[in-house]
């Protein structure tokens, strides 16, 4: 087994712990909705309650895209499918959920001012993961030239 074939496979496990983790996190939503609401912002009305609800849910849903599209990512490297239209897809997608992440957060941060970091964090992921989508699709299209001369 080659040395990369490991890292993918660990890679694999941890992204499946990741999902278990927000499936963790959904079922306790409520709760850690009241939390940050009463202990970190505050607040203690009802209405921040249920912004801070509205907002876990909304972006535990984008990191499920998020660890999905990654498992995928992940399945396609194993098989050698590196340089190809799907992996940039599923990192449009990832992008996509890491922008939504950031959007989602600046609602908490009326309630949680600690959101506004973690709406820089997740678009600076975007970011980083449109970069690396940038580099595959320009590597995809030499590629393709390349097997056009040949």
């Amino acid at each position: 087994m080659r040395y990369n074939d490991r890292i993918i496979r660990w890679s694999k496990i941890a992204t499946i712990l990741f999902i278990a983790i927000v499936v963790v996190a959904d079922v306790f939503g409520i709760a850690i909705a009241q939390y940050i609401s009463y202990c970190l912002g505050d607040r203690f009305d009802t209405a921040a309650v249920a912004v801070m609800s509205v907002v876990w849910y909304l972006g535990t849903v984008a990191a499920y895209v998020i660890l999905i599209s990654v498992f995928k990512l992940l399945t396609n490297m194993s098989k050698d499918v590196v340089f190809d239209r799907a992996n940039t897809r599923l990192m449009n997608i990832i992008t996509a959920a890491l922008i939504a992440i950031g959007v989602i957060c600046v609602a908490a941060g009326f309630i949680w001012f600690g959101a506004y970091f973690l709406t820089i964090i997740s678009l600076f992921m975007a970011l980083i993961v449109l970069c690396v989508k940038v580099v595959f699709a320009k590597a995809i299209e030499m590629k393709e030239e390349m097997d056009l001369t040949i």
